[in-house]
């Protein structure tokens, strides 16, 4: 069930290009799954227009956590707001991750790990495998390493980890009969996928990133492609898909 609420932030840290913002709500937050997203109205003009969808970080009662990256004139208002403001959201929307008793592997690109830190509190132990442009991206993970039995770290310049990409760990570890969350940009989960096709008994999940209008199925725009020519909504089909569900 989703619901619609005035959210007021309690708390708020911006780290480099990130930010943390944490909302009371009623509802939202109690009734929220790991992999599920929330549609926030970021001015009460209508510039810009859409809402902008977020997957939910972490809940703790009645209180939501997002990790939000700037990048856009959306997210550039939210880092605007002050605590005690309050703002639209409408959520928990979309479904949720699958919870498979396997040895867990989380493959994270950039504000690609925010739905890992809420999802890693539900199963027993997962390795993290993260990686960002430079260490000028990469936020502060002090708080939920403890969530993980282990974490590994790229980034592209060298600058914090191992110099490469997420995808350079990826390749270093055998998945078979392992189960494999993604979430990051589309050419991060088609490079994950070419490393999936080898692999035996393996199940991997993805978190799709799209554009999104109402985000609970009414104005279609979040359409992907499945293999057989046929359409689902990002917003309520997903954004938990099987590797293999969709066309990326």
């Amino acid at each position: 069930m989703k619901y619609q609420e005035q959210c007021e932030i309690v708390e708020k840290i911006i780290d480099h290009s990130y930010l943390f913002l944490k909302f009371r709500t009623k509802n939202i937050a109690k009734n929220a799954l790991a992999g599920q997203f929330v549609n926030i109205r970021v001015n009460n003009s209508f510039t810009p227009l859409l809402r902008r969808p977020f997957s939910i970080t972490d809940t703790e009662g009645d209180t939501l956590s997002l990790l939000i990256l700037l990048k856009g004139k959306g997210t550039e208002a939210l880092f605007g707001k002050k605590i005690g403001d309050f703002l639209d959201i409408i959520g928990p929307l979309g479904n949720s991750f699958p919870l498979i008793n396997r040895r867990a592997i989380f493959v994270a690109g950039g504000v690609g790990i925010a739905p890992f830190f809420f999802l890693s509190k539900t199963i027993s132990s997962g390795l993290l495998l993260f990686g960002v442009k430079s260490k000028e991206y990469l936020p502060e993970l002090s708080a939920y390493s403890s969530s993980f039995s282990e974490v590994k770290i790229a980034s592209e310049d060298g600058s914090s980890g191992k110099k490469g990409t997420v995808i350079d760990l990826l390749s270093e570890y055998d998945l078979s009969d392992k189960v494999v969350y993604a979430c990051g940009p589309n050419p991060m989960l088609r490079a994950v996928s070419k490393i999936l096709r080898d692999c035996a008994q393996v199940e991997a999940y993805y978190s799709i990133e799209t554009i999104m209008g109402c985000g609970f199925g009414v104005c279609k725009g979040c359409a992907v492609e499945t293999p057989s020519g046929q359409y689902k909504l990002a917003c309520t089909d997903g954004p938990i898909f099987s590797w293999n569900e969709v066309k990326l």
